[in-house]
């Protein structure tokens, strides 16, 4: 076995929804996520820079790349569960996106 393919067993577990993933609705389709509020508050309590983007962050959140089209660009807006976000940062690793929001207000 090569490291992508325990990537893909491990992220296999990781978006499980009897593990750590939960459904949400995002653009319109059914995603399983792992949401990580904890994460959030530590970027938050971590970061000097106020224009980064996390400090107006209100979800922060992990998801299988292959469940979007494309990658989603910091300041477009993203619908979850049916209330609008501006996309306020975006990582990306092998096999997810770590994507934090803002409200649309903000």
């Amino acid at each position: 076995m090569n490291f992508k393919d325990q990537l893909a067993i491990d992220a296999a577990v990781f978006f499980n929804p009897n593990e750590f993933g939960e459904t949400h609705l995002i653009e319109g389709r059914q995603m399983v996520i792992v949401i990580d509020n904890h994460e959030l508050t530590e970027r938050k309590a971590n970061t000097a820079n106020p224009d980064d983007g996390i400090h107006d962050a209100e979800i922060l959140f992990y998801a299988k790349r292959d469940d979007f089209p494309q990658r989603p660009d910091v300041d477009s807006w993203l619908v979850m569960d049916g209330k609008q976000y501006r996309v306020a940062v975006v990582q990306e690793d092998d096999v997810s996106y770590t994507i934090a929001l803002r409200a649309n207000g903000s």
